[in-house]
């Protein structure tokens, strides 16, 4: 990636978008609901504190486990300062960036950027976003058939415009994740060359062939990437997948914390919570909101009113609050430093 390109997205100015997005529907979400008022927001007295400490401490765990995770990619050749530095900096990007645009090419960047070759950071790159997917693909499955269907919530007529069309956006955002990562999987692990070649094939059609030297020169790089991969045994792939699966299960559990602070939850509902959250995040993936800003705020309700009852509309601003608008802010500091560096 150009470093004129990265630094638009690498910009502590780039974050007024999605703020502006994000507290502009929650104030118009606040205007709308007949049911918000002052005592809605007096509500915020009723969490029990100590839930904050388990904040702080998931949201410690799940970053630091990710670096763990850029670490083991790379056999331990990055630093663990280098390793947060990389989490932070790709969370920042991901928090402008919207979802269906992706923030990988940023990621080589920044990869590339602590000191490794393009080829690896290539290769570290699309190996997380396939990681990513894995999870994806294979928990929001098994998350349907273990509820019965209930982690696709049933939205009551009138009250959202993902009455008719939930099920249909899930779908259609889960084929596109399973097509992406099939392209990966088989351009990075499994027939680099083929992809190539097939590649070449296609670029030789002549309403394509503007563009044959930008993607034989992605290919070959692809190629490059692969090599890197090449040969790594099976429990380097098994704790890279571990990793990947406690990453966003630590991720997801935020939203129980903040709810279970506010109204107990039973032991029962927390898994299919964790459910909502998986569900919920593939149908986000097709959105055009730097970072689900305005996205996530809206689509919140419909899946966790059901557990938060009263407590969605405060519960929702602080999982924002404690997720999200994190990541924005640290940026801000960080990145100056950063490009300096």
């Amino acid at each position: 990636m150009e470093n004129k390109k990265a630094l638009k997205v690498l910009n502590p100015r780039s974050v007024w978008l999605p703020v502006v997005i994000g507290l502009s529907l929650i104030f118009y979400m606040a205007y709308r609901d007949d049911q918000l008022s002052l005592e809605t927001l007096h509500l915020l007295s009723d969490f029990y504190l100590p839930f904050l400490l388990i904040i702080f401490l998931v949201a410690a765990i799940k970053d630091s486990l990710n670096a763990w995770r850029v670490r083991s990619i790379s056999h331990n050749e990055m630093g663990v300062a280098h390793a947060f530095r990389i989490i932070l900096l790709w969370e920042f990007a991901i928090a402008v960036t919207p979802p269906i645009i992706g923030a990988a090419a940023v990621l080589v960047f920044i990869i590339y950027k602590e000191g490794q070759p393009f080829g690896k950071a290539l290769a570290y790159t699309l190996l997380l976003a396939i990681l990513d997917n894995l999870f994806l693909l294979t928990s929001s499955p098994l998350a349907i058939w273990w509820s019965g269907g209930a982690v696709l919530p049933e939205v009551p007529a009138g009250t959202s415009i993902f009455e008719e069309s939930l099920s249909h956006v899930f779908w259609l955002s889960y084929s596109s994740i399973v097509v992406y990562t099939s392209f990966m999987l088989s351009a990075l692990l499994l027939f680099p060359k083929t992809i190539r070649k097939l590649m070449s094939g296609l670029m030789g059609i002549k309403m394509l062939s503007r563009w044959k030297a930008q993607v034989m020169k992605q290919s070959d790089e692809l190629i490059l990437a692969s090599q890197v991969l090449k040969g790594q045994s099976a429990l380097y792939w098994l704790k890279l997948l571990a990793i990947t699966y406690m990453v966003w299960i630590f991720k997801f559990a935020m939203v129980n914390i903040w709810v279970n602070g506010f109204a107990g939850i039973e032991s029962g509902d927390q898994l299919l919570m964790i459910g909502r959250h998986i569900t919920m995040w593939v149908v986000m993936l097709v959105s055009p909101s730097p970072g689900n800003a305005g996205t996530a705020e809206f689509i919140y309700p419909v899946f966790y009113r059901d557990f938060a009852g009263s407590y969605t509309f405060v519960s929702s601003m602080l999982w924002r609050f404690s997720t999200y608008y994190p990541y924005l802010l640290i940026g801000v500091f960080l990145i100056p430093r950063w490009w300096k560096k």
